[in-house]
């Protein structure tokens, strides 16, 4: 979790172009991930309640984006020690929140029936895969959601 943390801190520094704090942030990196397993439980919880509801699965990737948009805002600013505005900040966690229940939708479509079927392919490597492609997806929205919100932040400027 410290390589995760760690990575995804140097991904906000170049796309937010402010220079490589190295391990002086580290007590950083433990508090934000005790924030992101609080975050998960929390989604996880509200995500199983609504999709009860009669609205369900749609209404619970609409929790994800509304709980993911804030945590992403809130992780730029805490991993880039403040050195990058709030206000900056909004559109690259807006696009990632959005972008995350987005791939809530596209992961029961997809990635269920994906790894039940490579599991039966190709045994428990095949499901391993299948979960690997799913954390490429989860890799790719938080670099393209912070990448979208600074063009969509300069082209507005």
């Amino acid at each position: 979790m410290f390589a995760v943390a760690s990575s995804l801190q140097q991904i906000y520094e170049k796309v937010f172009q402010v220079d490589h704090r190295g391990l002086k942030d580290l007590y950083r990196l433990l508090i934000w991930i005790v924030a992101l397993s609080l975050t998960v439980s929390l989604e996880s919880l509200t995500g199983g309640l609504v999709s009860k509801t009669d609205a369900g699965g749609w209404l619970a990737d609409l929790v994800t984006a509304a709980i993911m948009a804030p945590f992403f805002w809130w992780t730029m600013h805490f991993l880039l020690a403040g050195r990058v505005t709030w206000r900056r900040l909004l559109p690259s966690a807006i696009i990632t929140g959005v972008a995350f229940g987005a791939l809530g939708v596209f992961s029961r479509f997809y990635f269920s029936e994906t790894i039940i079927s490579d599991s039966k392919t190709y045994g428990a490597i095949g499901a391993i895969f299948s979960i690997m492609t799913w954390f490429i997806g989860i890799g790719a929205v938080i670099i393209v959601g912070a990448v979208a919100g600074v063009v969509w932040k300069d082209r507005r400027n």
